[in-house]
């Protein structure tokens, strides 16, 4: 049955184990049952990366279906909204005891008169200390220790150590009576999503009140976490005081248990649920196909399932919204593979993605972006360093280098980071080989760009690196471009013996059209930009295997006999002084640009001809601006009649 959406909450028992870590959830489970008490279990591991889901597992299995425990579950994030964090503690603490009194009033033969008069005399104590903890916040503008407040008296240390005393006898009585139970499993959840300060001040208070014969308590919480949480006693954690920090966790916590997340199944839970998605068509996920993703996933959002849930569920929208826009056309495998990638990059890597937003082509990157983006220039010995690796030898990878040093959490996933980008690459190049004179978008900038513009749905980051014009739909803008102009632009070509053709099937980041020479078709692809202050609206022609690339400078492969023989530098060079004459005469909001690409081992040539705008709308409906437009961009493709290849 297929499905728009993958949900994003813990694991059921009785679902299918797509983690692959059904072993080790066996392996703690075994042990809990035939360990010794009292005992309290941590498992660690990052949000989302599924403590809870292995919580409901263990729960099932010693709780519910065998009943060899009473299980009592308090999440704790419940018991904390709204309140201080004296009110959370005592919250918790008066479920954690209210849960203990429900499973042994099932006995209707136990008295537990003595347990309920005492656990309420210690409430009451216990208010009595919240009343001074509010004036002592207030007065002095600090949390401070709530747990002293629980301690600070005679009376209180004396009606929890008769709270303590009654529970572990009435839990003595409950189990002796029922040979069948072996005691209490209390499962603590969420700890890592309230303070971290008052997290460390509850495991205190459960160490204090409920370190209890036939208990064991399994808290789902990271260590991390702990070391926040200690920071305002200990200060920041460094190699002098770390013991403190692990003695205070190893003081309260007798086992810790790692969410195996690098042992993590993945494959299933991203392949598995792109099928139940119904993301791909039938036929198109290829086992080949499968392993990109799972590599890609591997580089980005790793194997933390929610994540990766974020991810299913941010393509299945963007495909619905895609085929209701896009009716002229279903998205290809290799858009979807894309899109696959660049969410990845927005999910795991926000700040890579903003800079994707400005520069789609990272094969471009260079010292405009380092300036953009305020990035240390890569100094002589760096840059020696760098050129040696492959993954940092080009100047855009360079960059890339640079821009993950803004954060730590990049700046240690930098190698992989350029490996996901050259994946990325490979298949863009790999896909623009074989669809080259296809009227389909295939350069690097504009399947990056389609998108890029496709991801920003469902982007929430509000770092903006400065301001810009009113976005535009690019796809609509392009169709009412072209209900313009492809009449009048297709018949002023003939006139201009320009032999223009229109076949593209779908108009996404390009209108694009196709100038057939002997016996080959070159793109001129219209395409509308924003930038701070004006729309910019790009023709662009391109043409591949111009000469071969035998150098990494474009000079270089000119002088080569291949190129000299089909007089390459020569037509490069008139492209040039056409291409000057024609400045001469634009309009001020005009200009023409070139660059020089590689692509399957040969230099690519590509021409520009843009026009700035404030209103890119009312650029199109203007009827003297379209005449004009009209007329420059014929002349441009004049000036590249010669760029073409030759010998072929």
């Amino acid at each position: 049955m297929s499905t728009s959406s993958i949900i994003d909450i813990p694991k059921k028992a009785g679902d299918k184990d797509q983690l692959g870590i059904e072993a080790y959830k066996n392996g703690l489970t075994n042990f809990i049952d035939s360990a010794q008490t009292p005992l309290t279990i941590a498992i660690q591991g990052e949000w989302g990366s599924g403590k809870t889901s292995l919580m409901n597992a263990i729960k099932h299995d010693l709780c519910d279906s065998n009943s060899k425990f009473h299980g009592i579950w308090i999440n704790t994030w419940e018991y904390s909204l709204l309140t201080d964090e004296y009110t959370t503690m005592t919250n918790i603490i008066q479920g954690i005891i209210a849960s203990v009194i429900s499973e042994l009033s099932k006995d209707k033969n136990q008295d537990l008169q003595a347990l309920k008069s005492k656990a309420v005399n210690f409430f009451k104590a216990a208010t009595r200390g919240a009343t001074k903890f509010g004036a002592n916040a207030l007065t002095a503008g600090v949390a401070g220790d709530a747990t002293d407040a629980f301690f600070e008296s005679t009376e209180k240390q004396s009606s929890l150590r008769d709270l303590h005393s009654e529970l572990q006898e009435q839990i003595n009585i409950s189990v002796e009576k029922n040979k069948d139970i072996k005691g209490f499993l209390f499962f603590i959840d969420d700890l890592d999503r309230i303070n971290p300060p008052v997290a460390v001040q509850i495991l205190e208070l459960l160490k204090n009140i409920f370190d209890l014969e036939n208990c064991i308590f399994i808290l789902a919480i990271d260590y991390e976490v702990v070391v926040k949480g200690l920071e305002p006693k200990f200060g920041k954690k460094t190699t002098e005081n770390e013991r403190e920090f692990r003695s205070f966790f190893e003081k309260i916590i007798q086992l810790p248990f790692t969410m195996p997340i690098g042992q993590y199944r993945v494959n299933d839970l991203i392949i598995d649920n792109l099928i139940k998605l119904q993301y791909f068509n039938d036929g198109e996920l290829t086992p080949e196909i499968s392993d990109v993703i799972v590599d890609i996933s591997n580089l980005t959002v790793g194997s933390n399932p929610r994540a990766i849930k974020r991810l299913l569920n941010s393509l299945s929208l963007v495909r619905s919204i895609m085929l209701a826009v896009e009716n002229e056309s279903k998205p290809t495998a290799f858009e979807q593979l894309i899109n696959i990638g660049v969410f990845s990059i927005q999910i795991a890597y926000p700040l890579l993605f903003r800079v994707l937003e400005r520069y789609p082509d990272f094969t471009a990157w260079n010292d405009e972006v380092m300036e953009t983006f305020k990035l240390k220039t890569i100094d002589a010995d760096l840059k020696e360093k760098l050129s040696k690796n492959e993954y940092f030898d080009e100047e855009w990878e360079q960059v890339l280098y640079q821009l993950c040093q803004r954060e730590n959490f990049l700046s240690n996933r930098a190698m992989q980071i350029s490996r996901l980008f050259n994946t990325l690459k490979i298949r863009i190049e790999s896909n623009a080989t074989d669809e080259a004179n296809d009227s389909q978008d295939v350069t690097l900038l504009d399947v990056m760009t389609n998108a890029i513009q496709i991801a920003s749905v469902t982007s929430y980051d509000t770092n903006i690196e400065e301001s810009k014009v009113k976005e535009i739909h690019k796809s609509g803008f392009l169709k009412g471009l072209r209900e313009r102009i492809k009449t009048s632009l297709l018949e002023q070509a003939v006139t201009k013996n320009i032999k223009m053709l229109y076949q593209q099937k779908a108009v996404k980041s390009n209108l694009t059209f196709l100038i057939e020479k002997e016996n080959h078709k070159y793109r001129l692809d219209l395409s509308v930009h924003t930038s701070a202050k004006e729309y910019r609206i790009q023709a662009r022609y391109g043409c591949w295997y111009f000469v071969k690339a035998r150098h990494s400078n474009f000079e270089s492969n000119l002088e080569e006999s291949e190129a000299k023989a089909v007089k390459a530098k020569e037509r490069f060079e008139g492209m040039l002084l056409k291409m000057d004459v024609l400045s001469k005469e634009l309009p001020d909001n005009y200009y023409l640009n070139h660059y020089v690409l590689t692509n399957d081992k040969h230099n690519t040539i590509v021409a520009t001809m843009n026009v700035t705008t404030p209103n890119a709308w009312g650029f199109i409906k203007d009827e003297q601006a379209l005449e004009i437009y009209l007329d420059k961009l014929i002349k441009f493709l004049e000036t590249v009649d010669d760029i073409k290849i030759v010998g072929w």
